[in-house]
């Protein structure tokens, strides 16, 4: 059995190579499942699910959000960011959620007057601009507030645990 022996040296290089890979493949699934929602939403109504597509995308999302947190890593990456780029990593996560809440509205409001307004250009009209105020009023400072209090938390998080690695640290020196 491989797991009990000794993991050899590796060239930083390679392992490097392999975790973009891994990264690439990991982003184009995401882009995959985000593709399969939106056409299955629009063009297959309610005759196919979505939920194998939302799944994946949320469990992945929360696995590496969990294991960046847990290891440490996330207060670093931010703290490395934001000396680097002239926008923080705080002020992004505010876009992101604003960006997201108007894409949403923006989706509703679509896919209601393409889903049940038959055609008529009047009602299409009135349908997308009900739906997609309705949806900004909603999901606008639903989004600003999730982004904004997940990154704040799991920013603590991060340093609390660095903070216990450096006293662990310290205490085997």
């Amino acid at each position: 059995m491989s797991w009990f022996k000794r993991k050899s040296v590796q060239d930083e290089r390679i392992v490097n190579l392999k975790n973009q890979i891994a990264k690439e493949a990991w982003i184009l699934t995401l882009i995959i499942c985000s593709i399969s929602v939106i056409v299955k939403t629009f063009f297959f109504m309610e005759k196919q699910s979505v939920w194998v597509e939302l799944a994946i995308l949320i469990v992945t999302g929360l696995y590496s959000m969990i294991r960046s947190v847990s290891s440490g890593v996330y207060s670093d990456e931010v703290e490395v960011h934001d000396q680097t780029h002239r926008f923080s990593v705080t002020k992004k996560q505010l876009v992101t959620g604003l960006a997201s809440g108007l894409f949403l509205a923006l989706f509703f409001g679509f896919r209601s007057a393409y889903l049940f307004a038959d055609g008529d250009g009047a009602l299409q009209v009135k349908y997308f601009l009900s739906v997609f105020a309705a949806s900004l009023i909603m999901y606008i400072p639903f989004f600003v507030m999730l982004t904004a209090v997940s990154h704040l938390v799991m920013n603590k998080l991060s340093k609390r645990r660095s903070a216990n690695d450096l006293d662990d640290s310290d205490l085997i020196e």
